[in-house]
């Protein structure tokens, strides 16, 4: 784990140092699965997208207590295999690019250069109902992200009154649970459903504290958040389809989002 440390005015350190500490963290954008929630086709597929291509709205501000840069750009890839007939799992990537990123709040501390990353695995299931092309898919995945912070330190119970500056990258985790119906008809399917995943998130000021290093910028796995989502599949050629989704938080915690758009292509391997 890589951190900088750079001396706004170069002094000692001195040890149980009381002070002030302001914060920022870029955090993954919410996003849903790229996944239409009915069963594959194939023993495998590999699909690659957005979760978010971009925001309809500038993100708000939900939580004024706490900071987070968020990506308005998140790209999402998923390698799938069929356990069964109708069971699934997935290893996931995630991206979010930092160049797109936004601040709820323009005073807030500005965390630099860096991307967001994430990492993680997901179990599913699509149960059949009695209507044909009916199906209700569920899923549950794990995600680790590597996340860049900030932190400015200021000492104030010194000779005189100084500040640390400290970049570095945290790993929250995030669980996320869903369901998605789903209506396949001929080439196309219809879909929507909830999506829940947690938020990571980090904590902005801090007054009259004890000023220690870390090395994780304070950063929280974060409150759950509620996603509404619905959208369209495709299949283009009998290996290859196209997915849209749109997708709405209703938490305002610790971020106020609008809609958000998602996109994928996905590829069918083998069978």
């Amino acid at each position: 784990m890589s951190m900088l440390r750079v001396m706004v005015v170069v002094l000692p350190v001195v040890a149980g140092c009381v002070g002030n500490i302001q914060r920022s963290a870029r955090v993954p954008h919410p996003g849903v699965p790229l996944s239409a929630g009915q069963p594959l086709e194939t023993p495998a597929e590999f699909s690659a997208g957005l979760s978010n291509v971009t925001d309809v709205m500038k993100p708000r501000v939900g939580d004024a207590s706490q900071a987070v840069e968020v990506p308005t750009t998140q790209m999402r890839d998923e390698l799938r295999f069929r356990l069964g007939q109708r069971a699934q799992l997935a290893l996931i990537y995630e991206q979010g690019f930092g160049a797109t990123s936004k601040q709820p709040d323009s005073t807030q501390a500005p965390v630099g250069p860096g991307d967001v990353h994430g990492y993680g695995v997901s179990a599913g299931y699509s149960f059949s109902t009695s209507t044909p092309g009916l199906s209700v898919g569920t899923t549950l995945e794990v995600m680790t992200w590597s996340v860049p912070y900030v932190e400015y330190k200021t000492c104030t119970d010194c000779l005189e009154t100084y500040t640390i500056k400290e970049h570095g990258r945290a790993n929250p985790m995030t669980i996320g649970i869903g369901i998605a119906p789903s209506y396949r008809s001929g080439r196309v399917t219809y879909f929507g459903g909830v999506f829940a995943r947690n938020h990571p998130t980090t904590l902005r000021k801090e007054f009259n504290t004890d000023i220690t290093f870390s090395d994780d910028g304070d950063v929280q796995n974060g409150p759950f958040n509620l996603l509404l989502h619905a959208g369209v599949e495709v299949e283009l050629e009998h290996w290859l389809s196209a997915l849209l989704v749109i997708h709405q938080d209703v938490i305002a915690n610790p971020v106020q989002y609008g809609p958000g758009i998602g996109v994928a292509l996905t590829a069918r391997i083998g069978g």
